[in-house]
């Protein structure tokens, strides 16, 4: 039985919910530490630099897809030619793999939103960490807490689901980030943070520097997970401008991590820490900080507020993917699709957090299940499904037969970045994660 494809009510509510997938962790969590280890304003140059050329192109060429074909990333790319059905299966693989540990880091966030009422009284904010992850209990429960959330929304649609929670949550994710802002750049020496961050030091570039800022890029804008091609597929009207539309999605994007550096470098300046990784800088560095500042347990639970809305809002895009792809291709009901899906990522997700306690000693390749679920969705399946996405339409598809831009300068920069610019770019990413170069 056919059935009318759902749509955006506006066009606000797709930018706000294609903002919404790249605006995550990305953006908050690991944006700040690779700068830091990337020298800050050096970094900072080249990651603007990758983001308006390989960033930009990657997020054109996936929307144009989606809006032309108006179907899930596996029919998107069928219609390309049939053979070429597996790239957006990969692309929907990417997501369904994400989705279980990122909602294990949902979870974390909503338990540090609570435990921000009780910061003052940690004694030792490493332990503590080590700790809760490592319980059986209750990380597993604020991690279903969350998925069950991302799963709530998705249920409910596009348009009274998806559309309206991102119209809420990401203007106050904005007005939040810059009250934070403003409070951490009253402290002593927080210009230094905003100095390192800003001014370029060409002494310390490196290769590296530059394969890192492209590599920041490619995880920050969320591409090579079908995201865009999903979002773009229920555009009710084929004359949406691409071009005006996602551009403005990278915009915000873009905004987004410079409040992020201009309040995280600034905090860790000011009381002399150290950039460090992942869950360290998250869950043990910044709410050393919020602890040592007045008023900090509100400026905590504010930071933690903004992480979950950044986070729901990414996790909401990727199961997205997923539900859209089972609706339209095993032709199941959005109900049953976020069910199954969800149930699976339940127990996925379950143990993917016990990797970090009772199962911590089951390892494959040296590495825990959250690490290989990472490694195996960031270091292979985007990379690689970003790169067979700039092939399939830059010289399968052809890159002219996609419309981005009225504008014919832009129009054929499209084009040229997506035949040449995105494959070697791409591939340079997926080899230097890889360690390969």
């Amino acid at each position: 039985m056919s059935h009318e494809r759902a749509s955006w009510g506006s066009k606000l509510g797709l930018i706000l919910a294609s903002a919404g997938s790249a605006v995550g962790l990305g953006n908050l969590w690991r944006f700040p530490y690779v700068a830091g280890q990337n020298g800050g304003g050096s970094f900072l140059l080249f990651y603007l630099i990758c983001t308006f050329t390989i960033g930009i192109t990657l997020v054109f060429a996936e929307a144009a897809l989606g809006v032309k074909t108006k179907s899930d990333p596996a029919g998107a790319f069928g219609k390309i030619h049939p053979r070429l059905k597996f790239i957006g299966v990969l692309g929907v693989l990417t997501s369904a793999v994400i989705v279980p540990y990122y909602s294990v880091v949902g979870g974390w966030i909503v338990a540090y939103i609570v435990k921000s009422f009780s910061v003052s009284e940690i004694q030792n904010f490493e332990s503590h960490f080590a700790e809760f992850s490592a319980d059986p209990v209750e990380p597993v429960a604020y991690f279903a807490i969350y998925l069950l959330t991302t799963a709530a929304v998705v249920y409910m649609g596009i348009e009274k689901g998806i559309e309206k929670y991102c119209k809420i949550i990401m203007p106050g994710l904005f007005v939040l980030l810059l009250v934070l802002m403003v409070r951490v750049l009253t402290l002593d020496n927080a210009w230094q943070g905003v100095k390192f961050f800003f001014t370029p030091d060409f002494s310390k570039v490196t290769a590296a520097t530059m394969l890192n800022a492209m590599g920041q890029v490619f995880f920050s804008v969320s591409v090579g997970m079908g995201i865009y091609i999903t979002y773009a597929s229920y555009v009710k009207n084929d004359d949406v401008s691409v071009g005006k539309t996602m551009g403005q999605v990278i915009f915000l994007d873009t905004f987004v991590s410079l409040l992020t550096g201009l309040t995280i470098f600034p905090a860790v300046f000011a009381f002399g820490m150290q950039m460090n990784a992942g869950p360290a800088l998250t869950f043990i560095t910044l709410p050393k900080i919020f602890a040592a500042i007045p008023f900090g347990t509100f400026f905590g639970l504010v930071f933690f507020v903004i992480l979950f809305g950044a986070a729901l809002t990414s996790s909401i895009s990727l199961m997205e993917v997923v539900t859209t792809f089972l609706c339209d291709q095993a032709k199941m009901t959005r109900k049953k699709a976020v069910a199954a899906y969800t149930a699976l990522c339940l127990v996925t997700g379950t143990l993917v957090s016990l990797s970090f306690g009772k199962l911590s000693g089951f390892k494959i390749g040296g590495k825990i299940l959250f690490d290989q679920f990472d490694f195996l969705a960031s270091n292979i399946l985007m990379p690689v499904g970003g790169f067979l996405t700039a092939v399939a339409i830059g010289w399968v598809l052809g890159a002219d037969k996609l419309t981005v831009s009225q504008n014919r300068c832009v129009q054929k920069s499209f084009e040229f970045c997506l035949k040449w610019i995105c494959p070697a770019g791409v591939l340079a990413i997926m080899l230097n994660a890889l360690g390969m170069i």
